[in-house]
């Protein structure tokens, strides 16, 4: 079993030179401390990190990890902070992949952009060397306004009722494909003052945040084998837990922000 640690640049899967065992010699493991120094050269900034943490020592030196950065120099708007995300392994179990991320300082809350023209950068280990990722943190500071831009138009469409609701509906679908009930007010539900808005921005946020950090009943469809062979299901209701390993956070706000943008688009 495994969940999500807190890191700092001083953490083993960081600082490790080794991989995992079996991968090819074409894999090439660049300490991602060595990543840090090069995103640093580029203006970006460490601030926090997180990593899949395993009750086997030696996974844990090559686990998954993501790491958040700021560059000082890209003024935040409204409260939220353009950030570069860093997905890396050591253990063959993903590429290492740069991100747009969003930090909203209200809730305290880490989005991943992920749309159509702002899609990030994607290295497979075999291929990966520190020039690329400095000029990808440097493009990624130039197209940093275009993150802005994607906020400020958010927060200038309006849903209505109607609009939220399904806004929700597509969010809990992204987490559980088997959902048979959710609580939607609960989802919709404001928990502080800077959430009671009903821009798309700020709906996203809320459903967002529900979605990922859970504190709401769920009832999940669960299929079964009926004594006379035929297929059925079963309802399990329970209290949402938060998403716990690093790797299904930035994919799980991957697919939200693409579904915001969905509903960007045909405002």
């Amino acid at each position: 079993m495994y969940n999500t640690t807190s890191i700092n640049l001083s953490s083993a899967p960081v600082t490790t030179t080794q991989k995992r065992d079996g991968l090819s010699d074409r894999y090439s493991l660049i300490p991602t401390t060595e990543i840090s120094d090069t995103l640093g050269d580029a203006g970006w900034e460490f601030v926090s990190g997180t990593a899949r943490r395993t009750r086997n020592a030696t996974r844990a030196l090559t686990a998954a990890h993501v790491l958040r950065f700021r560059n000082p120099n890209i003024h935040n708007i409204n409260g939220n902070i353009v950030e570069c995300v860093v997905l890396n392994s050591h253990d063959g179990s993903t590429a290492f992949e740069m991100s747009f991320g969003v930090f909203r300082l209200a809730c305290a809350n880490g989005l991943i952009v992920r749309t159509t023209s702002l899609g990030g950068f994607r290295l497979t280990h075999s291929s990966l060397k520190l020039i690329n990722v400095y000029y990808a943190a440097r493009t990624m500071t130039e197209r940093a306004p275009e993150v802005i831009d994607t906020i400020r138009r958010w927060q200038e469409i309006n849903l209505d009722g109607e609009q939220q609701l399904a806004l929700a509906r597509r969010a809990v679908t992204a987490r559980w494909d088997n959902a048979a009930f959710v609580d939607m007010d609960a989802m919709l539900r404001p928990q502080r003052a800077d959430d009671t808005g009903t821009d798309l921005w700020t709906s996203f946020n809320r459903v967002q945040e529900r979605v990922i950090r859970g504190g709401m009943d769920v009832t999940l469809r669960k299929p079964v084998i009926n004594e006379d062979g035929t297929e059925g299901h079963t309802l399990s209701t329970r209290r949402a837990t938060a998403i716990r390993g690093a790797v299904k956070q930035v994919r799980l706000n991957e697919e939200l922000f693409r579904i915001g943008e969905q509903f960007a688009t045909a405002a």
